[in-house]
């Protein structure tokens, strides 16, 4: 009889602890709910859309996809911009390592700007195609495609294009400017209607600074789907971290192809590696960003010939491994453009 009374009340206790258990379990998951839901609501000028999400790493941030009618929604935040000295790829100067702080939330295209947008403001197409050449095809031609074949002018002017229909506020004064938009439009000069490219209130390019958040999207290696497998810098090689993310030398068949084909980042833009390059906002400085921290850097004016040099970022169709990577940065003139660059949209968030 003892032994029955004594069973009956570690039954008992064994149920209590485990029903404790249960209710701290719950509680926990809730509150973690919570926390998640807190930190992921806010919403961008579209409202949110959000597909996905995942920690930023180690005391980074939740990284959410928050994408709606082509934009996503980037929140303000802090990253290290540029490569460690072990990434292969890495030159000398210009990728040194800095702390950049972005004061500002911002949309940014989820695609680069295709054909068929291009065209919906009654321009000329100006992408070009070489069907016939062993050594590069060019531009794929079709709606959904990217847009190439611009100089920085006319990506700035498109940007004004969008906000004139839009109803906001041009970012960019251009001035001394000859020819058509999309025919090689060029110009003599460039101011901004506001302090810097952060203040402006309409549509306008990525400085490199966004560029480079955006498109790493938490992450710190050299592609946002990883590492770079080996290091020939002297040959284009198959490479699955890269092949899931980017038309380049291996996959592309040397052309360009329609955007959002292939696997996007945690924040949900695809095509930021491959396919086009793209132009930003930001001067060129070959010796690198300088010494840091930086907080938004890279948005002002500067000095504005034709042959000023304006960063251009992501790699094309044609680009070997290496020069794919999330820290590579080239400068080229404002004019001309080649088949090979295009451009990817981003506007302002209000505080």
């Amino acid at each position: 009889m003892c032994r029955a009374i004594f069973a009956v009340a570690m039954l008992t206790a064994a149920v209590a602890l485990l029903v404790a258990s249960c209710e701290e379990e719950t509680e926990s998951a809730t509150s973690s709910t919570r926390q998640v839901s807190t930190s992921t609501t806010g919403a961008g000028a579209n409202g949110p859309s959000n597909s996905s999400s995942s920690t930023g790493g180690a005391g980074g941030p939740i990284i959410v996809a928050d994408c709606q009618d082509g934009w996503c929604r980037i929140p303000a935040g802090e990253f290290v911009m540029g490569s460690p000295e072990d990434e292969c790829g890495h030159p000398p100067s210009e990728e040194t390592q800095v702390e950049v702080t972005l004061t500002h939330a911002f949309l940014i295209g989820q695609y680069e700007v295709t054909q068929a947008q291009w065209e919906s403001y009654g321009l000329v197409n100006p992408s070009v195609e070489f069907p016939s050449d062993p050594d590069d095809k060019g531009n794929c031609i079709a709606p959904d495609c990217p847009v190439a074949n611009i100089n920085w002018f006319e990506a700035a002017a498109f940007s004004n294009t969008v906000s004139t229909a839009e109803g906001l506020p041009e970012c960019y004064v251009l001035e001394g400017c000859t020819g058509n938009l999309g025919e090689g439009m060029v110009c003599t000069g460039m101011t901004l209607r506001a302090a810097t490219v952060y203040d402006c209130e309409g549509y306008r390019l990525p400085t490199e600074a966004e560029w480079e958040y955006a498109a790493r999207a938490g992450t710190t290696t050299a592609v946002y789907s990883g590492p770079i497998s080996g290091c020939e810098l002297s040959q284009c090689y198959p490479d699955p971290n890269v092949e899931s993310i980017a038309w380049y030398c291996i996959t592309s068949a040397k052309t360009s192809h329609p955007v959002g084909q292939l696997i996007a980042n945690r924040w949900g833009l695809y095509d930021v590696i491959g396919n086009i390059n793209e132009w930003t906002h930001s001067i060129f400085t070959p010796s690198g960003y300088g010494g840091g921290p930086l907080t938004d850097p890279g948005g002002e004016s500067g000095p504005v010939t034709p042959t000023t040099a304006r960063t251009v970022r992501g790699c094309a169709y044609l680009g070997w491994n290496h020069i794919c990577r999330a820290a590579e940065r080239n400068g080229f003139s404002m004019t001309p453009g080649t088949y090979h660059w295009g451009m990817r949209l981003a506007r302002t968030l209000p505080d």
